[in-house]
């Protein structure tokens, strides 16, 4: 079905771009995330107090570039994966609120076509023409009588960079700063090799997406960030199960818009065969 197809392509793009967001702490619990505006200040200020000259190291990593994307509340994310002559295309923002995210993005899917996508208050609402026309199913992962709810369960965060970093800090095998700062996206970047434990990736959700994607996670993941002078991510690339990625970061703070879809535009999933 090509719900189930959309479903997997959703996986499989969190997992090889923000795979880290499957990681878990010892405690098992994220940092909360605060809303940007004027939560999101006093951290802010904490985060200039941080002087960076692109010296950044395996310690603290984690910890500077969580606390810089929480300040900043908001970013844009472009995404571009390519394997077995495939390409996939995403765009989208990010809000965040209460120690979540809400989530606007449009993906270009080879088989499904285009996939409008949007997570708002823990609830997915997800438009795919081909099956849906102009509607949006609606999909609560917490709604046991959905029968697409399973397949969202632990979503939320796989598409956020501070999820990535979530108790990354035991899973990193070695961390290497590569070459001279560099500009991209407009804001001068230092890049830095991460090699990642991928048996930290633990949600067993994700496995089962990929698989039904027909891929696996390798035992190790490489992955090339580019930092800012202001600790925040610009770059990450990488190339997970033949499938090669690289996603920009660029409007950190900057307003977004991400409203869910009306009740009349919400698709009636009986009629849709669920």
């Amino acid at each position: 079905m090509r719900v189930t197809r959309g479903i997997a392509a959703l996986s499989l793009t969190a997992v090889a771009v923000l795979g880290l967001s499957a990681c878990t702490s010892d405690s098992g619990e994220k940092a909360d995330k605060p809303a940007a505006g004027a939560e999101a200040s006093a951290p802010a200020e904490e985060v200039a107090e941080v002087e960076s000259d692109f010296d950044l190291t395996k310690d603290d990593f984690v910890e500077r570039v969580t606390a810089a994307a929480q300040a900043a509340g908001t970013v844009t994310m472009d995404m571009s994966t390519a394997g077995s002559g495939v390409t996939q295309t995403a765009t989208g923002v990010i809000r965040y609120t209460d120690g979540a995210q809400d989530l606007a993005m449009t993906m270009e899917v080879p088989g499904s076509g285009t996939i409008d996508f949007k997570m708002v208050g823990g609830v997915v609402y997800m438009q795919m023409p081909e099956l849906t026309g102009d509607k949006y199913l609606q999909i609560d992962p917490n709604d046991t009588s959905n029968p697409l709810a399973e397949s969202f369960a632990g979503m939320e965060g796989q598409f956020d960079p501070t999820g990535t970093l979530a108790g990354l800090e035991d899973a990193v095998i070695s961390f290497e700063k590569v070459g001279e700062p560099q500009e991209v996206g407009g804001a001068l970047a230092q890049e830095y090799a991460v090699v990642i434990d991928s048996s930290a990736l633990s949600d067993p959700a994700v496995a089962e997406e990929l698989a039904a994607a027909g891929t696996s996670l390798p035992p190790e993941l490489t992955y090339s960030y580019w930092i800012d002078a202001d600790d925040q991510m610009r770059r990450v690339t990488t190339e997970v199960a033949g499938v090669s990625t690289d996603v920009t970061f660029s409007g950190w703070g900057e307003p977004v818009e991400i409203v869910a879809p009306t009740p009349d535009q919400i698709a009636d999933m009986s009629s849709l065969g669920f």
